[in-house]
């Protein structure tokens, strides 16, 4: 019985014969190696950096806007008051505020303006919000410098990290800084830290007013006491769904329609959720296609190489079995050349996937490289190698000697 060491020296030897030919083959493992770490780093990273959105929205929120989801989605809701099929106004926060198991209810109203910073000048989208508001999201928004401000508080402002250091190119802005909005003098009295996630430029972007600063700064993109979001707390321990099942019935009454001609959506984190899932199943079983596609190229590439390799040497084999090698000498052989060839691919496959990361990172491509997507890719290349070298190295393994030496 041969030596494993001797096996895998000459299969290696053999290899080398043959370089052109297995430097292709272990091209097509490191392309299906490339696809699974990329594929499923990226996977990985959109879903935690989803999750930590999702952290903000806790289950006991709960968000109204002012349209209907059967004539939307969320996602379609840019923010223009135009965009809505319908309007909320100050009296439904104040119905919302008196259901049992509501804590609080924040208001926010949107706008897009014109900011200026030592005559630097920008255009941007602000949110007028209430301290309630801001409150049921403090653990998203936090405040890295300065305070949030009071209900009640005037021409202060609140900037998210990017819009306090890069908004205005070079122009850094720091808490205690005057800046102004829509030509109004405001000082800035926070700024947030910064969230950092790939989906979450548009929070590090945001740029918070005190609520009634909004109907100076784009009341008349609104009508009087329009409100463009309402976000509401429920109790710890409340039924959430008995809330938003309140909040619709107030809702339907107070705007004279009927159920089914909502003009406004109440949004809970279930619905966010069901939804986010739907969309990363959806994702992910698209990404696992090309990941198997990919992989079917390698396994087939190598099961090219090792049959070909067979009939090359036939006459070898025969000589191996003329002088003694068992039909398992032959299969183990064949199958450390195509494990070789596997665990190589996945090496170069793992070196360039982390290059290809790398680089996406700059771009703000969000990925979440694992130590159990590397043991995958690993054991993924090897298995290639291995099932694919299997049938190659069993037809080797029962060739006839006599029919072999003649060949």
């Amino acid at each position: 019985m041969m030596d494993l060491i001797d096996a895998f020296a000459y299969s290696v030897r053999s290899l080398r014969t043959s370089s052109l030919r297995s430097l292709l083959t272990i091209i097509g493992v490191v392309i299906g190696v490339v696809s699974l770490v990329v594929i499923t780093s990226v996977s990985e990273g959109v879903q935690r950096d989803i999750m930590i959105q999702m952290e903000a929205f806790g289950p006991n929120m709960i968000i109204v806007v002012p349209i209907s989801l059967d004539e939307g989605s969320v996602s379609s809701f840019s923010g223009a008051a135009t965009a809505a099929t319908g309007k909320l106004y100050e009296r439904d926060a104040e119905a919302i505020a008196g259901i049992p198991g509501v804590n609080s209810v924040g208001r926010a109203n949107y706008g897009r303006t014109s900011l200026v910073f030592r005559d630097k000048e920008v255009v941007a989208p602000i949110y007028a919000v209430d301290r309630e508001y801001y409150d049921q999201y403090s653990d998203y928004f936090k405040i890295g410098e300065g305070r949030i401000f009071n209900n009640g508080e005037h021409h202060v402002v609140v900037l998210g990290n990017d819009a306090a250091n890069k908004m205005f190119g070079k122009r850094k802005v720091d808490a205690g800084n005057m800046l102004k909005i829509n030509g109004i003098d405001y000082r800035v009295i926070g700024v947030l830290e910064r969230i950092g996630t790939s989906l979450s430029e548009q929070d590090d972007n945001s740029i918070f007013v005190p609520y009634d600063d909004g109907n100076e700064l784009f009341g008349s993109q609104m009508a009087k006491n329009e409100v463009f979001m309402l976000s509401i707390k429920a109790d710890e321990g409340a039924d959430v769904q008995e809330i938003k099942d309140a909040i619709e019935t107030k809702l339907i009454a107070y705007h004279k329609v009927t159920p089914d001609e909502m003009d406004f959506s109440v949004i809970t984190s279930d619905y966010i959720q069901e939804t986010v899932g739907t969309v990363l199943t959806m994702l992910t079983a698209f990404l696992l296609a090309i990941t198997l596609i990919a992989s079917v190229v390698g396994a087939l590439g190598v099961a090219n190489t090792m049959f070909m390799a067979v009939l090359e040497r036939t006459r070898e084999i025969g000589v191996l079995k003329a002088v003694g090698a068992t039909e398992h000498d032959i299969t183990t052989l064949f199958i450390i050349e195509s494990a070789i060839i596997g665990i190589i691919g996945g090496i170069l496959g793992l070196l360039i996937a982390v290059a290809i990361l790398q680089v996406a990172g700059l771009f703000a491509v969000p990925f979440w490289l694992r130590l159990r997507i590397i043991a995958l890719a690993f054991v993924f290349s090897s298995m290639i190698g291995i099932i694919a070298g299997f049938i190659p190295a069993r037809q080797a393994a029962r060739l006839d000697p006599v029919e072999a030496l003649r060949g």
